[in-house]
């Protein structure tokens, strides 16, 4: 059995990002057929890359028009394409969070040490509340390399 006898680190640098404003809710976890993505209110955040990618952190920030606009407790959803059904890999919570002048705005990361991404598939993101002009919208942005 052969194997590779020599590290392989990532290429090009990659930093997508999918907003959540004025979304619905995504109301399933179980495995979504590619073609219902949109039909389930999953949004694409990472296109699959030619070689693969390796992602090292999953950053959930709180983005509004207004500086006072307030976060609802909720859960983003992170899910894997293979091609044909996407899967929920994983799950990020968010607090409730009223910012201020002097107030932060609702942020968290997620460090992954060994995501790696096949040629083929990708990642989309997904909340469990739907986003509306009076609370804040979200940004999800997936920090890592393509191979």
């Amino acid at each position: 059995m052969s194997s590779n006898t020599s590290p392989i680190f990532p290429l090009t640098p990659l930093a997508p990002s999918v907003t959540l404003a004025g979304v619905t809710a995504c109301s399933t976890r179980a495995p979504t057929a590619s073609a219902s993505l949109a039909g389930a209110n999953i949004f694409q955040l990472l296109a699959s890359q030619t070689n693969g990618c390796k992602i090292d952190r999953i950053r959930v920030q709180a983005c509004s028009s207004s500086i006072t606009a307030p976060t609802v407790a909720q859960t983003v959803l992170i899910w894997l394409l293979d091609g044909t059904t996407a899967w929920v890999i994983d799950e990020i919570l968010v607090t409730a969070v009223t910012p201020s002048t002097t107030a932060a705005a609702f942020s968290t990361e997620k460090t992954y040490s060994n995501l790696v991404i096949p040629t083929g598939y990708s990642l989309y993101a997904s909340t469990t509340v739907t986003t509306t002009s009076s609370t804040t919208a979200l940004q999800v942005t997936a920090f890592g390399g393509a191979f």
